[in-house]
């Protein structure tokens, strides 16, 4: 089931399932900013990563000598127990719990809460995951949203590009045909703040920033003023994705990482990984910000 809220500008609906965000449409200009899953291509909007982002070495992990199979990207995205628990005009709340099942696979007791707030033309996405267990927890958390481009007939892909905050000197860690990060770098932004697309640059699957300097990344276009500001200052790490060639490209504030391919699999170790003490709170947001001109 989906839910909406909306303002004078926009509306947006979430999915329950998986608390995915699926749709920010424009009133004015009827112009959807969201993909919208198309199965052919990917058939997501913007699932919710959590408590692993990316895949695992061997789709599993060690903790205190068991060992446990999490799929990518965790256990919110696809998950049906995720529920509606609050709803005004301008704000929805979604919560899943530990349980029976949960603890199977991530073996701490937790409350994740995701929150969407519509402010104007703003979108916070807001975190709140609360350890409840006696011991510390280990997790990541990230966002996956996926923006359309192509927002005005005759353009294409190459019209595109993306503009950092800041002008940044920073390599990408690349991921191997199993997912798993690389542990060279290979250089991409030299003194710049702008990242062009093209319809090849993701043949080698995402683009993974470790050590950006910038907390904000807009999406533009050099035939029209329209533009897509996420902010992500409270995620260290970004990934960049799309299938290769496709009309979207993925902003993915990340707190947290895949596994790299020399893993040794333990959880402890994970490299990213939060460490929450028992009874405190993680707190994170990212904020998308549509101008129309």
């Amino acid at each position: 089931m989906k839910y909406s809220i909306e303002n004078e500008h926009f509306r947006v609906e979430v999915e329950e399932v998986g608390a995915e965000l699926c749709s920010i449409l424009s009133k004015s200009s009827q112009r959807e900013y969201i993909w919208q899953a198309d199965p052919s291509i990917w058939g997501s909007s913007a699932p919710v990563l959590f408590p692993n982002i990316g895949a695992l070495k061997g789709g599993s992990y060690t903790f205190e000598g068991q060992r446990y199979q999490l799929p990518k990207h965790g256990i919110i995205r696809h998950n049906p127990n995720v529920k509606l628990i609050n709803r005004s005009p301008s704000r929805l709340s979604f919560s899943l719990s530990h349980s029976e099942e949960t603890m199977k696979v991530f073996p701490f007791p937790f409350d994740f809460k995701i929150n969407f707030l519509l402010m104007d033309n703003r979108l916070q996405v807001f975190h709140e995951i609360v350890n409840i267990g006696k011991d510390p927890m280990y997790f990541a958390i990230g966002g996956h949203p996926a923006f359309n481009l192509l927002w005005k007939k005759g353009e294409t892909i190459r019209d595109y590009f993306l503009e950092f905050q800041d002008r940044e000197t920073a390599g990408i860690s690349l991921l191997t045909n199993d997912g798993l990060l690389k542990k060279t770098e290979t250089p991409c932004l030299k003194d710049t703040n702008r990242l062009a697309l093209t319809e090849t640059l993701f043949d080698k699957d995402a683009l993974i920033f470790t050590e950006l300097n910038s907390s904000e990344v807009s999406i533009k276009s050099k035939k029209n003023k329209h533009q897509i500001k996420l902010n992500y200052a409270d995620f260290p790490f970004l990934g960049i994705w799309s299938k290769p060639g496709a009309p979207y490209v993925c902003i993915e504030p990340w707190d947290g990482l895949p596994d790299y391919e020399d893993s040794t699999q333990e959880w402890l170790a994970k490299m990213g990984n939060i460490k929450l003490k028992a009874g405190n709170t993680h707190y994170a947001s990212y904020q998308i910000q549509i101008l129309e001109h």
